[in-house]
Parts: structure tokens; C-alpha cells; sequence
């Protein structure tokens, strides 16, 4: 009897230790091609500079800034260069022509030729120059709408930084989890295996009968699914934290940070005004209700006149490349719209509506702000007393399943009770590392709502 026991155990430890090394090494992996380790930061590091999301908001940031370039542009004086060319009979034109081309003579006086006169052709070269004065101050009002445009945008452009580290958090913690999974399985597999050799081996002394063996065969049936859809979800889980890391999906690669209980502190009170503070999208949204409010001051410039200085040089040939006459022209111009049909007020309205719907988005967004950092703190408080009270069941799992087995080899337990044992056990650990991940994920959730880089 003790042989044969002594046997059966020799066979159940070699039989773990191949299960190990095929759960540490896989099939067709020698141990030398082991892949590379993957730290949490440098993950967050590779998303951050490779993500196309996020490369997608840093160009929207430059644009914004070549709009501060392009409002700067209305302070400076404007130069065109033209040319154009002209053949008429047209009295007035000809008559006009002459004297810029500086051909004109007494002849041309003549009442025949006044009324009749002869084709002509005239090239025009013309540069003028116009430098705005004043107009109703929409340079300057352009100019700070503009800067708030590229403030609101690079608030942006945090915020998705941040919420892109928060999706490479979730998605390395998953990886985590899921390898946490295959553990898990794995160890209810070896598990299970020592029992069925045990309970074939008292069933071949006739200790035990055989539907208990069957029913130990069923249930190392359902662990091995388990280690299968384990193994499924982890590899699932690299693709997708490879995806978010712009790296082909099938990269392989292993985590090097482990799932772990780190304390986050802070006060309710406190974290939500960190968040109303720093949280860069509510900076953003501030900057965009004052730009709404400058755009009713740019609407209210149209009651305003507009004074311009322009300058201009004309040169004017009988053809292309030849000699001609030439003059200036300086002159200020001044307009101003007396009424344009309410268009100008009605756009202050327009204006206005625009920049009180801003101010209700506004607030909306800080009662949304205040509820988020709520929401993910009683989530962090709810998977902190899951932990404890995880690893607590996992302890007693553990010593119940030691009892049970220590029973069952004396005869005073059945299969069943192993078996129930043994799922408890494993739903226990599944309970920790699910919890560690909750966890993990949550803290990092409050990180977001906050506005913590």
C-alpha cells in the first residue's frame, strides 16, 4: 500500500514539473528565446510617442498655433504686385491711356480722334501697398481669439495625453491579469491531476469506486478549458496593448511589473480640488467660453469704422517691355457701414448666445469633473476592501482544500468534496488577482479625473 502511495506521488511530482515548464516555457519557445520584459513606464513612454491618436492631437495643436501666426498677419501691411493689359477704342480709356503712357499730344485733341480714336494697347504694372489703421479693433480681437484657440487646443492635447496613459494602464494591467489567469488555471490543473492519480490509484485497490474517478476526469476536463481560455485572453491582451502602442499586434513580449496593492492617498475633498485646479480639459473649456466672449466683442467691431492707408505705384506701356509713364498715388480711406440691415446686430446676438451656451457647458463640465473624481474614488474604495477580504479567502481556501485532501486520503471525504474545495479554491485566487486589478485600474481612473500627470 505505501509502495504503491509512494509511487503515485512520484508520478504526480514529475507530472507538475513538466506542467511547469510547459506553463513557463510554451511550445515551440526554447528557454533561450524568452521574450523581452515590458516595465508599465515603458509602455506609457512607447504609447506616448508613437500613438496615431495622440500624434492626430499634436498636429490640431500646431495648427492652432500657425492661426496665432495668421492673426498677426492682419497688423501688417499687405503688398500686391499686378499686371495687366488693356486694348481699347473706347474714348475715355484711350484718352485715359495716353496720359499714363505719357504719348499724349495735341493731335489727339482733335474732335475726330476724341470720338473716333484709334485702338490702343496698354500694359499696366501696378504695386500697392495697404497698411490697416483701425478697424473697429477686430486685429486685436482676432489676435486674442486666436491665442485662446491654441490655449484651449494644447488642453487638448494634455488631456489625451493623459487619458492615453490611462488606456496603456488598462490595457498592461490586463495583460497582468490574464497571465495571473493562466497561473490560476494552471495551478488548478496540477491540482486537479494529483487527485485523479490518487483517486486512480485507490481505485485500483479497490478503495474507490469508479464514478468517483470519472468525476475527478470531468472536472480536469473543465480546468484544462479554463487554462485554455486563459491562455486565449492573454494573448488577446497583448494585441491589444500593442495596438495602443503602435507595434505590430503580434509582438510578443512579457510583462515585468506584477499586479500589487500600492495605498493612494488623499481626501475626497482634496482630490476634487486637484481636479478643478489642474484637470487641463476644464482649463480648455475656460479658455473656449473666453474666446466666446471676445467674439462678441470681434461682432460689435462692425458699428465701427475702418480707416486704411494705401499706397500705390502705376507704370504704364504702350507695350510689355517698353517705356512708358509712371505715377504714385497715396490716399487714406475711410468707411464706415451706417446700416446694414441688422446684420451687425443680429451677429451680436448670435455672438452672445454662443458664449452663454459656453458658460452653461462650462459649469456643466465642473459638476461632470466633481462627480468623476467621486464616482472613481468610492470605485478605489470599494476594490481596497475587496482586496482584503480576497486574500483572506484565499488563506482559508487554501487550508480548507488541505483539510479536505488530508480527509479524502483517509477515507473520510469524497471526490466531490475535493472537487468543491478545489473550485473554491480557484475562484478565491481568481477573486485576488480580479480585486489587485480593479484596483490598479481604479487608481488610475482617479489619476485621470483628477488631471494627474
Amino acid at each position: 500500500m505505501m509502495r504503491k502511495l509512494g509511487y503515485v506521488i512520484m508520478k504526480t511530482v514529475s507530472a507538475c514539473l513538466l506542467l511547469s515548464m510547459a506553463l513557463v516555457f510554451p511550445p515551440g519557445l526554447r528557454a533561450d528565446e524568452v521574450p523581452a520584459a515590458l516595465s508599465l513606464d515603458e509602455s506609457v513612454a512607447i504609447a506616448l510617442k508613437n500613438n496615431h491618436q495622440l500624434l492626430s492631437e499634436a498636429e490640431k495643436v500646431n495648427a492652432s498655433e500657425a492661426g496665432i501666426g495668421e492673426a498677426v498677419s492682419a497688423f501688417l501691411p499687405k503688398v500686391e504686385v499686378s499686371e495687366t493689359f488693356t486694348r481699347s477704342d473706347n474714348p475715355v480709356i484711350v484718352f485715359g491711356s495716353k496720359l499714363n503712357q505719357g504719348r499724349f499730344a495735341a493731335s489727339d485733341f482733335a474732335i475726330n480722334n476724341l470720338n473716333n480714336p484709334t485702338p490702343i494697347n496698354d500694359w499696366g504694372f501696378r504695386v500697392q501697398v495697404i497698411q490697416p489703421l483701425f478697424n473697429g479693433g477686430k486685429e486685436l480681437v482676432g489676435l486674442r481669439r486666436a491665442k485662446l484657440t491654441e490655449e484651449s487646443k494644447r488642453m487638448a492635447f494634455e488631456r489625451a495625453r493623459m487619458e492615453m496613459v490611462y488606456e496603456v494602464v488598462q490595457a498592461y494591467w490586463g495583460v497582468a491579469l490574464a497571465g495571473e489567469y493562466v497561473k490560476v488555471a494552471g495551478a488548478a490543473m496540477k491540482s486537479t491531476e494529483e487527485h485523479l492519480q490518487l483517486a486512480e490509484a485507490l481505485s485500483r485497490q479497490g478503495m474507490l469506486i469508479g464514478s468517483e474517478v470519472l468525476l475527478a476526469k470531468v472536472h480536469l476536463a473543465d480546468v484544462k478549458e479554463m487554462l485554455i481560455k486563459a491562455r486565449n485572453r492573454e494573448a488577446t491582451a497583448k494585441a491589444a496593448l500593442n495596438t495602443i502602442l503602435a507595434r505590430p499586434q503580434d509582438t510578443d513580449f512579457a510583462v515585468s511589473d506584477r499586479l500589487e496593492y500600492k495605498e493612494f492617498r488623499g481626501s475626497l475633498k482634496e482630490l476634487q480640488d486637484e481636479a478643478l485646479k489642474y484637470r487641463p480639459d476644464l482649463s480648455g473649456m475656460g479658455a473656449d467660453v473666453e474666446n466666446m466672449v471676445q467674439g462678441v466683442r470681434m461682432a460689435k467691431t462692425d458699428y465701427l469704422p475702418n480707416l486704411n492707408l494705401v499706397g500705390r505705384y502705376d507704370v504704364d506701356t504702350k507695350d510689355m517691355f517698353g517705356s512708358g509713364g509712371d505715377s504714385y498715388t497715396v490716399m487714406g480711406q475711410l468707411t464706415w457701414n451706417i446700416f446694414d440691415g441688422l446684420l451687425t446686430t443680429n451677429k451680436v446676438r448670435e455672438a452672445r448666445a454662443q458664449k452663454n451656451a459656453a458658460e452653461y457647458a462650462y459649469d456643466g463640465m465642473r459638476e461632470g469633473v466633481l462627480f468623476e473624481v467621486r464616482k472613481a474614488f468610492y470605485d478605489l474604495d470599494e476594490a481596497r476592501r475587496r482586496i482584503e477580504v480576497s486574500k483572506a479567502a484565499v488563506k482559508e481556501g487554501e487550508e480548507g482544500l488541505r483539510i479536505i485532501k488530508k480527509r479524502f486520503e483517509a477515507g473520510m471525504a469524497k471526490t466531490i468534496d475535493v472537487l468543491d474545495a478545489e473550485t473554491a479554491l480557484t475562484r478565491a485566487r481568481t477573486n485576488s488577482v480580479q480585486s489587485l486589478y480593479d484596483y490598479s485600474v481604479a487608481a488610475a481612473a482617479l489619476r485621470l479625473a483628477v488631471g494627474r500627470k
